[in-house]
């Protein structure tokens, strides 16, 4: 499947040793379906005991074993490396989330990460890091429901990433890291699908599928085995395999259903109120970042995703388009669910003779992106951009400071909304923490969070644009983010 971008490249963020590049957060996530810090100071003062404490805690049930397991309750310095990703995830939301999150709710969260785990068969020691005092009770809750120190670590990061911060901030496993950077690099095994979970009710992005939370195709990648399947946009998943994915996270489905080429999987889905299994056999494809034509005298030019490596190819192709002497360029970003901050930038540069393509504030500051490189469109040539409900992020960042600056004409729908960006922080475990760590505006300061960009031109495509036809087949193929 395809799913949301993890924008990390660019300077917004100093690229730390231990931190991922910067992303606009993406809106899907991939099913291709095709989707370590030293400790703060100031939080010191919060932190949990710094010796181990050894406590036993009852725990109902078998009378084979000794009822009384041992709890051994540690702090953050030091800690046991087995469960130190406790204490990093911590550091890093106390000191790069983009929002304040009290301990209480950290501990709360982290604890309904614990009750996804079925309860503990094991009686051994269980070693628990207390990063703040709240999280005490929270260690008594994993003794109860973890086998080991590493499944009640790996649970309580989960929980605090899933239910105490914001929809786009995640927790990646190792495993799930590993897909994800595939992902980025534009070479998937999968299906070629890309999927967002929304509420049913309000459309706001959620994490968990449930009833409150679905998970939903947006698209299919042309002569993908979920286009070849007959998987369609709207299709509400609902199983992988036989599984019911109730309760599962957007990233274990997608790590489900993504796989090796030539294997099998078969997906259940709510069509219109009918269910359909759907049989795919997964393979191999790279996700197209761009596309282009030339029909007339106008140049048609998709960009599909914001990946490590879309500015180079849409200045390529953007170059070869030009030399076409073409009068009117046409940029399709419609189901671009975004990528890299930078990525963003470089597009937009190549529009704007100088000025500020994007500022973000995070907790502490603002910080403004100027553009970079040299102008590629001549200033007189009309520049018509494409947008619909499933452009976000990076693909708003373009649209916007493009519109705000009457560079481009956006035809379409309102944009989806997106306003924030996502940066990744490698943990000691070899899996990743993606935090919310800004908010960004247009140069004038227009905050598109709720509503999106608006178009100039509404739902008129056909009329609008001189490649009527050429337009209308380009667009009508799905554009994933690698999925």
């Amino acid at each position: 499947m395809a799913g949301g971008a993890d924008n990390e490249r660019m300077p917004l963020l100093r690229d730390h040793s231990k931190a991922g590049p910067v992303r606009l957060g993406a809106v899907t996530a991939a099913l291709a379906l095709l989707t370590a810090c030293t400790p703060a100071t100031d939080t010191a003062s919060t932190a949990g005991p710094s010796s181990p404490v050894t406590t036993e805690v009852a725990i109902a049930g078998s009378t084979t074993v000794p009822e009384a397991r041992q709890l051994q309750l540690v702090g953050c310095d030091p800690v046991d490396p087995d469960v130190e990703i406790v204490c990093e995830a911590y550091d890093l939301v106390r000191r790069h989330y983009v929002d304040e999150v009290s301990d209480e709710e950290l501990a709360r969260a982290a604890a309904r990460g614990l009750e996804q785990l079925d309860d503990a068969a094991s009686r051994s020691e269980l070693v628990c890091p207390a990063p703040a005092t709240h999280f005490i009770e929270t260690c008594e809750l994993a003794l109860e429901k973890a086998d080991v120190s590493t499944e009640a670590a790996e649970a309580m990061v989960f929980g605090m990433a899933t239910y105490g911060l914001d929809p786009h901030s995640v927790y990646f496993d190792p495993e799930a890291l590993d897909l994800v950077e595939e992902e980025q690099a534009g070479e998937i095994q999968g299906i070629g699908a890309m999927v967002t979970a929304e509420s049913p009710a309000t459309g706001d992005v959620c994490n968990v599928i449930s009833d409150q939370c679905q998970m939903s195709i947006v698209s299919t990648i042309d002569d993908t085995p979920a286009d070849l399947a007959g998987l369609q946009p709207d299709d509400v998943l609902l199983a992988v395999d036989g599984d019911d994915i109730t309760g599962w996270t957007v990233d274990e489905v997608t790590a489900v259903v993504r796989g090796p080429a030539g294997s099998e999987v078969v997906l259940t889905v709510d069509r219109g109120g009918e269910i359909h299994d759907i049989d795919i056999t997964r393979a191999a494809f790279i996700v197209p970042a761009v596309e282009s034509e030339v029909v007339g005298t106008t140049g048609y030019l998709a960009l599909n995703m914001f990946t490590d490596n879309a500015d180079e190819l849409f200045q390529e192709a953007l170059t070869g388009l030009l030399a076409r002497d073409v009068e009117t360029l046409v940029v399709d970003m419609r189901n671009n669910p975004g990528g890299l901050l930078d990525t963003a930038i470089e597009v937009a540069s190549a529009f704007l003779p100088d000025g500020e393509v994007v500022v973000t504030q995070g907790p502490d500051s603002s910080t403004s992106y100027p553009v970079s490189g040299e102008i590629l469109v001549p200033e007189d040539m009309r520049v018509v951009m494409v947008v619909n409900g499933a452009s976000a992020s990076a693909s708003e960042v373009v649209s916007a400071v493009l519109q705000e600056r009457g560079r481009a004409t956006i035809v379409g729908e309102n944009t989806f909304g997106k306003n924030t960006v996502q940066q990744r922080f490698a943990l000691s475990n070899g899996g990743a923490l993606k935090l919310t760590i800004a908010r960004w505006l247009t140069p004038e300061g227009h905050d598109f969070g709720s509503v999106g960009v608006t178009p100039d031109v509404r739902n008129e495509i056909e009329t609008q644009l001189p490649v009527e036809s050429v337009v209308q087949e380009a667009l009508a193929a799905s554009v994933t983010l690698g999925g």
